[in-house]
């Protein structure tokens, strides 16, 4: 079991990648006071906690429900993060003018969905809960998890701005690029892994 959570822990990590967070926080929330950047980093991580319990919940019973298969959502998932990842490579990710709308609410989107709580993540809670391989007491367990490394995005978020300006724009222009090279390869590796589950093909 404990290799299922240190397991866990990494996908986790991986998939919710705080470091990518760091530009578009900073930048998201340039206009808003300390204050109020508090608590939208709160409300995004309390928003996407929710949305990734409903998953881990309810996922895997909605999706046999209507009849999706997992490996779809997953290959699904990595052609969505495919895309993000281009966009921060090419230095296009869009931000839709989103800060200046004095409507948004920029907590929910895009930070809590799509950029905490997206497919990526929302796949991996569900195949790391998986209810016919793991008990209720271990599902509890990965959640506990789960929740560590929300609470570990929130501290980057929280610092967001004080490292953004540490790093400056050269810095973080070669951070986002560098994390969507990462990106692109865990959503390459998701699109295939969920081609082969469904067509249960065996990669080397």
């Amino acid at each position: 079991m404990l290799r299922h959570l240190v397991e866990a822990f990494i996908a986790f990590f991986v998939v919710v990648n705080p470091f990518s967070k760091i530009p578009l926080f900073a930048s998201l929330a340039a206009g808003y006071t300390p204050a109020q950047q508090r608590r939208i980093a709160v409300k995004s991580t309390g928003v996407a906690a929710a949305i990734l319990v409903f998953f881990i919940a309810l996922g895997q019973i909605l999706f046999d429900y209507i009849g999706v298969n997992l490996y779809a959502f997953k290959a699904a998932g990595g052609c969505i993060l495919l895309i993000l990842s281009l966009q921060m490579v090419m230095g296009l990710q869009a931000q839709q003018d989103i800060s200046n709308n004095q409507y948004a609410d920029i907590s929910i989107f895009p930070i809590a969905l799509p950029y905490i709580a997206g497919p990526a993540t929302i796949m991996t809670a569900i195949l790391q809960t998986d209810n016919d391989l793991y008990s209720v007491y271990e599902q509890t367990m990965v959640t506990l998890v789960l929740f560590i490394v929300l609470g570990i995005n929130f501290l980057f978020l929280l610092f967001a701005p004080v490292i953004n300006r540490v790093l400056g724009k050269a810095g973080n222009d070669v951070l986002t690029r560098v994390l969507g090279l990462i990106l692109a390869a865990i959503a390459m590796q998701s699109i295939f892994s969920g081609v082969a589950g469904f067509f249960h093909i065996k990669l080397s």
